[in-house]
């Protein structure tokens, strides 16, 4: 039925009536016998506006015409693969027959692609690297005179060889006899006295003795450098290093590990057979140096003065200057101008900042070993709780806040939460 209806399709040019396309009744019934409607005459533009009237078997004709197409296609393509593939083959002929054969045109284009990548290889510096090591050391083997072949050597006999040589090539392996005289000893520990003279101090006397400032310092226990008077002995040691007295719970290896010093040559510059010690016993620590802050604290250089001006009052006892009465004084009294600017006296940290009926605006300053110095009656401070200085760096203003009887900086040291005197640390 279907083959039928694509036939009447196909062959049909026209499209049938409308009326021709009504549902049957029962009725027999012709295209000829339906009355023909008057033909109008309208015009080109008309008759393109006008609907297209399809056929009911429209959809059939497409699909057959649509797989009509698809074979030509496929037909054309499957034609034009066999003339190409004839016409190459005839070109394959010809080159062979003349001797033109070559290579793709794709293979000049990855030969210099693979040379590019093994030119940009590390790899091939190193081998170029070595190559040149290796013709250097040849060229240099051959410039010495050297063989180049490694030949197994072949030593003389000892009666065509020098005798020394041969014990050096050849060592000798009877016994020898134990060796005669004194053994070697190492070098030990000698202290000397010296007796100062007048305009000495201890960087003059440490250089005298080639000695660092804190070995002479350690072993004649001086904790004030500028206290040396003349005609006072001091014991000068041989080398560099520390005096330590053993204390309760030190071990030697944790006095060694303490102060970074060999724990041998612990043992061996104070004799010792073992590593039994005892408190109270006096080690020398060979190479050891002490705290810089400590050292400069006792030569005097630790601390600068915060401000320049003339001093007042001194640390100790004095009388109130309010009421007269005698009270202890923890500081220094600098006068000065109000609103000069005050300076640390060393690096530290900003430990309290605030303002005190005695002392009135005041900084706190933390500073290494156990140092804090406090700086009173200033007119404002301009450093913050927590800030790193360094020392002579500005942290306020000399003023006279607080019990003052005028413009004056108050400054204490405090070393271990205990006043001491700064002048004794003050340079």
């Amino acid at each position: 039925m279907i083959t039928v209806l694509q036939r009447q399709t196909v062959s049909k040019r026209t499209i049938l009536p409308v009326a021709a396309r009504v549902r049957s009744n029962g009725v027999r019934w012709s295209n000829r016998a339906l009355p023909r409607a008057p033909r109008e005459h309208s015009s080109r533009v008309e008759r393109r506006q006008r609907p297209p009237v399809r056929s009911e078997h429209s959809f059939l004709r497409r699909q057959l015409v649509r797989v009509q197409r698809k074979r030509a296609t496929r037909a054309g393509e499957k034609r034009w693969a066999r003339i190409i593939q004839k016409a190459a083959a005839h070109r394959g002929s010809i080159q062979q027959q003349v001797g033109l054969t070559r290579e793709p045109p794709h293979a000049e284009g990855t030969i210099r692609a693979a040379f590019l990548r093994a030119a940009r290889s590390p790899w091939l510096f190193l081998a170029l690297a070595a190559a040149a090591a290796l013709a250097f050391a040849f060229s240099s083997l051959s410039v010495t005179g050297l063989p180049l072949v490694q030949e197994p050597p072949v030593l003389p006999a000892p009666a065509e060889a020098d005798p020394a040589l041969y014990g050096l090539l050849v060592p000798d392996q009877t016994p020898r006899p134990a060796a005669t005289g004194a053994p070697v000893t190492l070098t030990s520990l000698k202290v000397v006295p010296y007796r100062t003279q007048t305009g000495d101090t201890l960087s003059k006397i440490a250089s005298r003795f080639r000695l660092n400032i804190d070995t002479v310092v350690s072993w004649n226990n001086i904790r004030d450098g500028r206290g040396i008077s003349a005609g006072s002995v001091l014991n000068i040691p041989n080398t560099d290093g520390l005096k330590y007295v053993v204390r309760r719970g030190d071990t030697l290896q944790g006095i060694a590990r303490f102060w970074g010093v060999d724990f041998n040559g612990v043992l061996d510059w104070n004799r010792l057979a073992s590593s039994v010690i005892s408190v109270g016993q006096e080690l020398f620590l060979p190479g050891a140096r002490m705290n810089p802050n400590e050292l400069s604290r006792i030569l005097g250089n630790l601390f600068m003065y915060p401000v320049q001006g003339r001093i007042s009052s001194y640390f100790g006892e004095r009388a109130d200057p309010f009421t007269g009465v005698p009270n202890y004084h923890n500081g220094i009294d600098i006068v000065n101008a109000p609103g000069t600017l005050i300076l640390a006296a060393m690096a530290g940290t900003v430990a309290e900042v605030g303002f005190n009926y005695n002392y009135g605006n005041y900084v706190i300053l933390k500073h290494a070993g156990q140092y804090q110095t406090l700086y009173g009656h200033l007119t404002r401070s301009i450093v913050g709780r927590g800030q790193k200085v360094q020392q002579g760096d500005r942290i306020g203003e000399l003023g006279s806040t607080g019990y003052s009887t005028g413009p004056h900086l108050h400054f204490s040291i405090f070393h271990g939460g205990q006043p001491v005197d700064p002048l004794r640390f003050l340079k």
